[in-house]
């Protein structure tokens, strides 16, 4: 872009090393290079300036990043490479904010330094304050600005004067460059009149289109710089400098007696800048030959013009060139340099008398003044000097880079010489449609204005973000214009899409020019030579109009597939492809064709997806603009010096790739253009699929907008829209439509690959999910007859859903072909082996209609609702709010965001701080965040500014906070309960009062007595839910800018808001420059030496202050992200988190960000990023508040290094910097680990866990795991603790155990441990098992050590598992059970044997956690535990009333089987089976499902029975005096009730008061005891033992036998656990019948007190036809086999010698039938 390294080396001193002044060099002669605006003001400003502060903005981040990479480069010896005037390298400081550069420049500038900064924009404004102080002060600098536009409706990045007009007012000195020549000279004129005169200068050129352009540029040299700066100048301000040698004080405080005078006292030194300017002027001339004015006057006429122009800026250009071209003459232009000190003298008398019309052009708005800057000056000039009888028209153009051309030139001079005055529109805008004020100018039709010669060659290229086209096209103009004599100019335009969208290049060429090409505006339509597309998809119906800029006879080159198909196929396919307009212009225009397989060719060459030197090349061999052969030869040499450093493969591979573009006639294809394509039309069928998505919208509003406002955006055809279009669309204020992106769709993706499902190795975990960037692979709950009525159902394939909540459904995940991009996250996060997901060719799905199955499943019911959100599975079957955004392929940020709004997004607000997450979050008119389906809520989003999004969240909070609190007092006593949730049940209480409120205010015949009351009610009604309100951006806001502000909002305990940051580690969004979020070692820009400094520990600051919840997280631990958000937003107070977030800017290697995920797996891996959790609730219960969820290294920092571009070049650069600061880095990694290992062992009486010989280590995959191993392990240091205290006075050499009485250091998971941390110690095991029997992922490299180990542990190791799973499935506890084969199998000694924690059991995992415990005390040598943990009291309150209606209790209860996902069934067959005489019987059951329950071949029924209501009478009575089956309660969300109910209900049907009772429980009730006797007896382990083999003894037995122990009845409620469902198989068939048929065996027990019927059995029997069952439908593990997929049933029937009566016969047949079934065979 800037030019070969040699030339930009241009900064180079004459001096030798010490600065010496007299031993110059002879000048040298002007060089002539190929840079940018940016560069040619860094070149001067580098040589003229001592110390530079900067901070990364757009458009003027290059020109810190220039200045700093120069300041870095060293030459082979190590010395500085690149000198200033005085021999030395400039000083570059990078601070933290705008502010921070202006008060950092003001003190160097006090100093005596010569001193510079750049900026642009809300930068800019951030000087004000300090620019009056160095204006007031007389410091001599200047401030080179990329003028850009401000936020105002919205943030806009681009070029206009918004910003520097607000400076008028601070005393700086203004000059205006109108080209990149002009930048280059201007920044060494002012640094000569700045010290001249005293006065400060700003020196603005317009952003990017002057900035950023690229032209060719005569570069002044160092022995002119020295002739032309003023040294005693210099000397003076040294002088003036604040020393302790010559003490003096600045900054006083003055009183109105003085500070006016003092403040007119610089009068004469500003009176004297303008003389001072032309005198600075006029010695640049002298000694380069360029002559420049303060007012360039220009006039192309022969006699005298009667209208002017005056303009600044890049129009000055196009002006010019437009006014030459048509010979005006009437008008002449004025082109104002010097804007301030404005002089109205030398303006008029630049004006010529004769002119008695103006018009004033400004690249800004003022909105409610009397006329913009420029026109308020020419005004005064005016009426100052008398010329006040002129008439002066004030336009205002190009804002926000606007295009700005010759036609809008011709508009505004066709406006002046209207016949009238009253008819010249004043004011007046150019270059829109305003059809609401009327004040745009009508473009000049007809003859064509075009002020170009037909000599310039003009060549537009369209290409994909981060396909090259911009680069190779920066390199193609380097080559060409290095040629002698040849001029070129370039101008790059870009997507907001990040790497993902569209660019456009503009370039020019001319051999005959005699001077530098200046045409500061886009190439026109019709006039480019050369027309190149290099993604294929533009050119497709309703996309971009990619040919318009052609010109008659011109050349088009299309980079497509279609280029590898047969040569009879070639046509028919390209009329397929292309849009019939642009078939159209290709014919009428006569246009060559040309076509060429990029890709693959690429790949033939082993270059694959490397296109840009491919394109490159046909750019050469088809345009003409070099002879062939020389151009070859350069780009020869352009690709060796590009990829030497790769290697000679590379080089040659490239080579030879070059020749067989520019001489294989093979590749590049001509197309025979078919005259029919003159009259190619749309056919209907092609017009409805182009615009297949709009019709996909079902809400006219949205319509529109997509219509008339995003769709022509989409195809750049925006500047066409009329303002009454967005007033029409409810645009004003800058407000956008939700969910636009979903229509947008970018294919192809850059990589034309997309994921594979293969549901057979699925185990529907949905991690890929979780991790996908732009939310394109989801889950989906479908019942089979969706699944089967899918577009294309062979290729919509299903699987039955796991989970009893999930019963009858079908589970399937859908992925969206036109909105993936290909960057395989999913593939990397899939943790099955083999991979349950592959990537394959993006066209070959689509021609198997993914699509429309894709289309057709999102247009399906939300289900969601079905499953708890709180888990990650459950999480990622919500839709996401946002989605399809403009990110990165492979974007680290957007998953954050993306869970945000599945937990939250209906009661979310969020302030986003500017940076990449409002780009790729917020770029008009696309927008990612949208709206439920179901509830129509979604998050809410706006962006203030970059610096201030802390106090602009926290403006959103506190007034809703306050609000809030009113409308709490206005509903009192009714809604109070849940006010405070930080749920979605507010929301729920308010739809169903929606109605009430619009019948009271709206219908009702009282509504004037309601309203006072009910209408400030309504009007807080958005307010009725806990908002949760989220703060985020980057670690550019977090760290640096907005720190500030964000240490104050956080400083503070009642402000609850939650606080993410996603940190790429640099400033993203402005091109990678370093924050204080940076690590050491990293080569970045604005530290292109390497970061000496370490990173700044965020989370370390704000755990100082105690109460915010803090945590770092990464998307490489899903299951830690998703509990921190939850935790995070329960948390009452402020929260903090921060995620790594991965970006393409850190140059990860091999694959950039399509390693996204195994790059966030590395960085944790290897302690570069450590998780952990700062949870202060956790304070108030006695536990310590930090937990570290990455205990171990399990790989070196240094290998992570060796992963990224940032640490790679530093390497390359200064290998020996880059040792240290790589050793440097992997010591701090190493200390912080140790450090924040001993914080997360800070409660424990122990320093290191080397300290304990019982370890607890778990494997967890939602959590029950490692809950149950931390409970353990505390448990293990209460009852050590405990036998310490009690044997104080004895000999512990005296006891046998003794060697376990070491405490538990905490619970670690099985990743973060070496295999040798198991030698010689116990350790206890939690491992949970998922999937298809498969090792949860945190234990995944821990159990492949130990498989791989072959060596036995050593005598003194031992341990015992205990293992978690559901019995029914068929890999019950399998991990568990191959963890304790494998420490078997190594000699191990095995202390208890393994327990089984049962979740289908009657009660739960802790039937069979709390045998093992009672094995593992002893087995440990310890006393169990004195207090049972887990007796947390139901939350709950007797209420007020005596009695409720029996349907409030029913209501309660099903509120309870909701929960449960259960539903009351009638039954419609009663039949019993056997005949009487059996002590067993059978009966058959059949259940009118009427649909309500949806079930598939191989699942069960699950039967909750319910207590006999009247034995629960008779226990309630004989149980308590205080209590019985009337009492009515109030429970709070306790068993999914939120409400009243009676405790007889809730005795009869939730709790399992009749069950038997455990051992757990008998413990339990033994705390209640008072009687010392008595307890010891309950805790007798024989005790339940020799009742339950007695007498069958139950929960009720035992309370009654112990009444004398009486648990408090909130205690109590949570000691009986609730009643379990029993399941029965299901013996009929879903496609014969929608009703449930059952066999069920009415089973018994016995007891040496007789024979007893179970809960469910006894139930059962006693039921009628009529009665309804509480049931569900639980899931089978297996899938069943399908008609395409038959499989066998194999019968071996033996009859027993028995007799065999035929109703056994029938039974047998029954449950034969589950298996026959499967294939939907009815039975008879």
């Amino acid at each position: 872009m800037h030019g070969d390294e040699e030339k930009k080396e241009c900064g180079g001193t004459t001096f030798d090393r010490d600065g010496d002044l007299s031993e110059q060099k002879p000048k040298e002669q002007a060089k002539e290079i190929i840079v940018d605006g940016n560069w040619a003001v860094s070149s001067a400003s580098y040589r003229m300036n001592e110390v530079a502060y900067i901070f990364p903005i757009t458009p003027a981040s290059p020109m810190g990043e220039i200045v700093d990479e120069w300041s870095a480069r060293d030459d082979e010896h190590g010395n500085k490479k690149i000198l200033n005037l005085w021999g030395q390298e400039l000083k570059v400081c990078e601070m933290q904010s705008e502010g921070g550069a202006a008060g950092a420049l003001h003190g160097a500038l006090v100093s005596g330094s010569l001193a510079t900064s750049y900026t642009s924009s809300q930068g800019l404004l951030l000087y004000i304050p300090n620019l009056y102080k160095i204006a007031g002060e007389l410091l001599p600098t200047v401030l080179h600005v990329a003028a850009r536009a401000l936020t105002g409706q919205a943030l806009s990045i681009y070029g206009d004067h918004s910003d520097v007009m607000l400076v008028r007012a601070t005393g700086m000195a203004m000059v205006s460059s109108f080209t990149v020549q002009e930048a280059h000279d201007m920044a060494i004129v002012t640094q000569i009149a700045t010290l001249n005169s005293r006065v400060p200068f700003l020196h603005f050129m317009d952003g990017f289109r002057t900035s950023h352009e690229i032209n060719k540029i005569e570069l002044v040299g160092d022995d002119v710089l020295r002739e032309l700066m003023p040294w005693d100048k210099v000397e003076e301000h040294r002088e003036r400098a604040l020393s302790p040698l010559h003490p003096s004080q600045r900054g006083t405080a003055q009183a109105p007696d003085v500070f006016m005078q003092l403040a007119e006292s610089s009068n004469t030194l500003y009176l004297a800048v303008r003389p001072i300017f032309e005198q600075a002027l006029e010695d640049f001339h002298r000694l380069t030959g360029r002559k420049y004015h303060p007012f360039e006057y220009h006039y192309f006429g022969t006699s005298k013009p009667t209208i002017a122009i005056v303009t600044m800026g890049s129009s000055v250009e196009v002006f010019n060139e437009t006014l030459k071209y048509i010979g005006s003459e009437q008008a002449c232009l004025i082109g104002v340099r010097m804007f301030r000190p404005w002089d109205p003298a030398s303006f008029v008398n630049v004006l010529p008398e004769s002119v008695k019309r103006i018009a004033t052009m400004d690249r800004t708005k003022e909105s409610g003044a009397q006329g913009e800057p420029l026109y308020m000056d020419v005004c005064a000039s005016l009426m100052s000097c008398k010329r006040e009888h002129m008439f002066v028209a004030g336009g205002r153009y190009g804002l926000a880079s606007k295009d700005f051309s010759p036609r809008m030139a011709m508009a505004v001079v066709n406006n002046l010489m209207r016949p009238d005055i009253q008819s010249i529109q004043h004011p007046f805008t150019v270059g829109i449609i305003d059809d609401i004020t009327h004040l745009s100018l009508p473009l000049p039709l007809g003859k064509e204005v075009i002020p170009l010669s037909e000599s310039v060659t003009e060549c537009v290229f369209w290409g994909f973000g981060s396909d090259g086209t911009v680069g190779a096209n920066k390199e193609a103009v380097k080559i060409i214009g290095d040629r002698p004599g040849m001029s070129v100019q370039a101008y790059f335009e870009y997507d907001a899409k990040k790497s993902s969208g569209w660019t456009i290049s503009h370039l020019r060429f001319s051999n005959t020019s005699s001077r530098n090409l200046s045409a500061p505006y886009r190439i026109q339509d019709g006039r480019a030579h050369y027309v190149a597309c290099h993604n294929e998809s533009y050119v497709a119906p309703n996309k971009i109009n990619v040919v318009r800029f052609i010109k008659n006879g011109g050349t088009f080159f299309l980079n497509t597939l279609i280029a590898a198909m047969p040569p009879d196929r070639r046509i028919k396919a390209l009329e397929a492809k292309i849009s019939p307009k642009i078939l159209r212009i290709i014919a009428l225009r006569k246009v060559k064709f040309y076509i060429m397989d990029a890709a693959s060719l690429a790949t033939k060459f082993g270059l694959k997806g490397k296109i840009n030197m491919i394109c490159m090349s046909a750019f050469f061999r088809l345009s003409g603009v070099l002879p062939l052969e020389e151009a070859i030869a350069l780009l020869k040499e352009a690709i060796t010096k590009a990829y030497s450093y790769k290697g000679e493969d590379v080089v040659r591979k490239n080579h030879e790739l070059l020749d067989a573009v520019c001489s294989d006639p093979r590749f590049m294809i001509a197309i025979d253009v078919p005259s029919r394509w003159k009259r190619a039309t749309m056919s209907e069928q092609t017009r409805a699929y182009s615009k297949r998505h709009i019709s996909l919208i079902d809400d006219g509003k949205t319509r529109k907008f997509m219509e008339e406002i995003a769709q022509p955006v989409s195809r750049l055809e925006g500047d066409n829209i009329p303002i009454s279009k967005f007033l029409e669309n409810h645009m004003l204020g800058g407000t956008m439509q939700p969910g636009t992106t979903k229509y947008e769709k970018r294919r192809p993706n850059p990589c034309n690959l997309i994921p594979k499902w293969n549901a057979a190795a699925c185990t529907q975990c949905n991690q890929c999910v979780a991790v996908c960037p732009h939310a394109v692979i989801r889950p989906f709950i479908v019942t089979r007859d969706e699944s089967d009525n899918a577009p294309y159902p062979k290729q919509f394939t299903s699987v039955k859903a796991l989970g009893a909540e999930l019963a009858g459904k079908r589970y399937t995940l859908q992925i969206s072909p036109l909105d993936c991009t290909g960057c395989t996250a999913c593939v990397e996060a899939c943790p099955e082996s083999p991979k349950a997901l592959s990537m394959q060719d993006v066209e070959d799905v689509l021609s198997s209609g993914a699509e429309q199955n894709w289309n057709y499943t999102v247009s399906l019911p939300e289900r969601g609702d079905l499953v708890d959100k709180h888990t990650l599975k459950g999480s990622q079957f919500q839709t996401p709010l946002m989605e399809f955004s403009g990110a990165c392929s492979g974007c680290g940020e957007t998953p954050y965001f993306k869970m945000l709004t599945q937990l939250f997004g209906e009661r979310m607000i969020i302030a986003n701080a500017t940076g990449c997450s409002t780009i790729w979050g917020g770029s008009f008119p696309s927008n990612p965040y949208t709206i439920s389906k179901k509830t129509k809520r979604g998050p809410a989003w706006a962006n203030s500014l970059f610096e201030d999004n802390a106090e602009f969240g926290f403006g959103i909070f506190s007034a809703n906070k306050h609000r809030r609190e009113r409308l709490i007092k206005s509903v009192e006593g009714f809604w109070l309960e849940c006010r405070d949730e930080k749920s979605d049940r507010c929301t729920l209480i308010f739809d169903k009062m929606k109605p009430f409120f619009q019948f009271l205010l709206f219908d009702s015949p009282k509504r004037h007595q309601l309203m006072s009351k009910l209408r400030r009610i309504w009007s807080d009604r958005d307010l009725f839910p806990k908002l949760s309100q989220w703060i985020v951006g980057g670690d550019g806001w977090a760290y640096d800018i907005g720190y500030g502000g964000l240490d104050h909002v956080e400083a503070f305990q009642a402000n609850d808001v939650n606080v993410l940051v996603v940190d790429t580690e640099m400033y993203s969004n402005t091109g990678g420059q370093q924050s204080k979020a940076t690590p050491a070692g990293a080569s970045v820009k604005f530290a292109m030496g390497g970061k000496q400094q370490s990173k700044k520990n965020m989370g370390e600051i704000f755990m100082t202050y105690e109460h915010i919840y803090v945590a770092s997280v990464c998307l490489s631990n899903q299951t830690h992200l998703l509990q921190t958000l939850i935790e995070a937003d329960r948390h009452n107070g402020p929260s903090f988190v921060v995620a790594y977030a991965p970006c393409i800017q850190q140059q990860v290697r091999p694959q950039g960000l399509n390693d996204m995920f195994d790059e966030c797996r590395f960085a944790v891996d290897s302690g570069y990023w450590p998780l952990y959790r700062y949870n202060p609730s956790l304070i108030q219960e006695g536990k310590n508040p930090f937990i570290l969820d990455s205990k171990k290294l399990r790989k070196e920092v240094t290998a992570f290094l060796k992963r990224e571009g940032r640490f790679i070049n530093l390497k390359k650069a200064h290998p020996q910097i880059a040792d240290e600061l790589f050793q440097k880095m992997n010591q701090d990694v190493h200390h912080r680990m140790e450090i924040m290992l001993t914080r997360a062992a800070g409660y424990k009486e122990f320093s290191s866990k080397d300290d304990a010989s019982v370890q607890v280590l778990f494997a967890s995959e939602t959590g029950t795991a490692q809950r149950l191993a931390r409970d353990f392990s505390d448990a293990c240091t209460k009852v050590s603790l405990c036998c310490l205290i009690a044997l104080r006075d004895t000999p512990l050499s005296s006891f046998p155990f003794c060697q376990y009485l070491t405490k538990s250091h905490g619970a670690d998971a099985l990743n973060d441990v070496d295999i040798g941390d198991l030698e010689g110690k116990t350790t206890i095991f939690f491992i949970a098992t998922c999937g298809q029997g498969s090792m949860p992922q945190n234990g995944t490299d821990f159990y492949k050590a130990l498989c791989a180990r072959s060596e036995p542990f050593p005598e003194g190791t031992a341990f015992s598992v205990m293992g978690l799973g559901d019995s029914s499935y068929y890999f019950f506890c399998k991990a568990a059970k191959d963890i304790e084969n494998l420490m078997l199998r190594l000699g191990a000694n095995r202390i208890s044997a393994m327990g089984e924690g049962d979740d289908s059991s009657e009660e739960g995992l802790d039937e069979g956690l709390h045998l093992w415990l009672d094995n593992i005390w002893p087995a440990l040598g310890l006393a169990a535990p004195s207090e049972v943990p887990h007796i947390h009291p139901v939350e709950m309150s007797f209420s007020k009333r005596a009695v409720i209606p029996s349907s409030e209790d029913e209501k309660s209860i099903g509120q309870y089987y909701g929960a449960l996902h259960a539903k009351a069934i009638p039954i419609e067959k009663l039949k019993a089976l056997s005949e009487g005489g059996h002590n067993r019987d059978f009966y058959s059951f059949t259940l009118d499902a009427d649909d309500s329950l949806v079930y598939e071949p191989g699942d069960t029924l699950e039967i909750f029975p319910s207590n006999d209501h009247e034995v629960v009478t008779k226990f309630l009575h004989e149980y308590s005096p205080d209590w019985d089956e009337r009492t009515v309660i109030k429970l709070n969300h306790s068993f999914g009730v939120h409400g009243e109910i009676s405790l007889g209900t809730l005795f009869t049907n939730i709790l399992d008061l009749f069950g038997k009772p455990s051992i757990h429980f008998l413990q339990q009730l033994a705390t209640f005891e008072t009687d010392d006797e008595t307890r010891q007896a309950m805790l007798e382990v024989s005790t339940l033992k020799k009742m339950s083999s007695e007498k069958g003894v139950t929960f009720a037995d035992l309370l009654l036998l112990y009444k004398s122990a009486h648990p408090p009845l909130p205690a109590l409620l949570t000691m009986i656990p609730p009643i379990k469902g029993r399941a029965y198989s299901i013996t009929s068939a879903p496609s014969v019948s929608a009703n449930i048929e059952l066999c069920i065996l009415i089973d018994t027990w016995w007891c040496e007190d007789g024979m007893r019927y179970g809960l469910t059995c006894d139930m059962l029997r006693k039921l009628q036809v009529g009665d309804r069952i509480w049931c569900r439908i639980k899931p089978g593990s297996m899938e069943p086999p399908t008609h395409d997929q038959p499989g066998n049933v194999c019968l071996l029937w033996k009859f027993p010698s028995h007799y065999f009566d035929l109703t056994e016969l029938n039974i047998y047949l029954n449950q034969l039938c589950v298996l026959v079934l499967a294939q939907d065979w009815h039975h008879t």
